[in-house]
């Protein structure tokens, strides 16, 4: 999707005083040059290919950054790197909390494991067969409610 999304950033909006009742006569007029220009810049990017302004860029960087809410709660709540791993539930139950307080979509512990292969991190098993990934772990772990028997929580 990021490939092929590309936001142009509208960030002016002409006043209604300032409208220009005969903007469509007016376009209609100039009809040929601008189908010329139209012409002429579909040719340079068929020869040179598509070059985004930096505001476009900029506009579809922070578009995905504010839609991405996994690597919001990632980059606020966990830690990354070789020597992290931690459970699904534990991840699953921050993760949880942290969408519901952020008015995210929290989604099922399925989809949550998804996104986290999806992300490269690795399943592994503690001693007890209990599931979880490697890679990843809770800066400060929220408690979860005891179990007194191995789960399958994946």
């Amino acid at each position: 999707m990021r490939r092929r999304m590309h936001l142009i950033p509208f960030t002016i909006t002409v006043p209604p005083e300032k409208r220009d009742p005969l903007l469509t006569e007016k376009l209609l007029a100039e009809r040929d040059g601008i189908m010329a220009w139209a012409v002429q810049g579909c040719l340079l990017w068929q020869s040179q290919g598509l070059v985004q302004p930096k505001s476009v860029v900029s506009a579809t960087e922070e578009y995905f950054e504010a839609e991405d809410a996994m690597g919001r709660w990632m980059s606020e709540r966990c830690n990354q790197g070789v020597n992290h791993k931690a459970l699904t539930a534990t991840l699953f139950n921050d993760w949880k909390q942290w969408a519901e307080l952020s008015g995210e979509y929290i989604g099922t512990q399925r989809r949550f494991s998804d996104a986290l292969l999806a992300r490269r991190f690795e399943k592994w098993r503690n001693s007890m067969g209990v599931r979880g990934y490697q890679g990843i772990d809770l800066k400060q772990p929220t408690s979860l409610p005891a179990r007194s028997y191995p789960y399958n929580d994946d």
